[in-house]
């Protein structure tokens, strides 16, 4: 990601980082973005508001530092999808993954996502995330139906944007933050996303041709 395309101040390199945001991510998912104090976020670290600065300077900072991890995650994932001989398979695995994993998560980022809503700095940060994580779907979907990138980016921007809506609302349901009256459990849910994404992914694969080399 480029440097100047950053709107808050990294966390200084330090292999304390990832541990920290570990632990206060869930200050985050109960309190909220605006109701969380740096004072909260420092305690929940276990350690004095004035260490906690050196690593980050500000909430902004931190949404940053969270956004980047889970953006080096993705590269690794979706290196993976588009370089692997089964391409359709390997990102139906990686959503199921995701899909298992969402626990907390889901309310954290239900958390950001509103703090987009209100704050430029978080929005632009959140829009560079959700940009990234299409342009990887676009390779996929390149790869699963065997055109070029500038075709599936044609074709298929609807379909990301449809598996993003997916993934991301699921995660917040089973989390919990919007379940419905009378749903006990998300299995059902979580079965029934990947039924739609499988079927969607039939639908990509319905223009399949040559597959073009892996990029790389």
């Amino acid at each position: 990601m480029p440097a100047d395309a950053q709107t808050a101040a990294a966390p200084r390199p330090d292999p304390r980082t990832g541990e920290i945001l570990d632990r206060i991510k869930g200050v985050f998912a109960a309190k909220g973005f605006d109701g969380a104090s740096m004072q909260d976020l420092a305690r929940a670290a276990g350690m004095s508001a004035g260490n906690f600065y050196r690593y980050f300077a500000s909430k902004d900072a931190i949404i940053a530092a969270m956004v980047e991890r889970d953006l080096a995650d993705l590269e690794a994932d979706f290196s993976a999808i588009i370089g692997s001989t089964q391409p359709r398979a390997a990102l139906l695995a990686r959503l199921s993954r995701r899909l298992d994993e969402a626990g907390e998560d889901g309310a954290l980022w239900a958390e950001i996502e509103a703090a987009a809503s209100r704050r430029p700095e978080i929005g632009a940060i959140h829009a560079r995330m959700m940009g990234t994580v299409m342009a990887y779907l676009t390779r996929s979907f390149a790869r699963i139906a065997g055109v070029s990138e500038a075709e599936a980016a044609t074709r298929f921007a609807p379909h990301a944007v449809l598996l993003m809506i997916l993934v991301k609302g699921t995660a917040v349901n089973c989390c919990g933050l919007q379940r419905p009256q009378g749903m006990t459990s998300s299995a059902e849910l979580r079965a029934l996303v990947l039924r739609v994404v499988d079927r969607m992914l039939d639908e990509i694969a319905a223009h399949s041709g040559t597959l073009p080399p892996t990029e790389g």
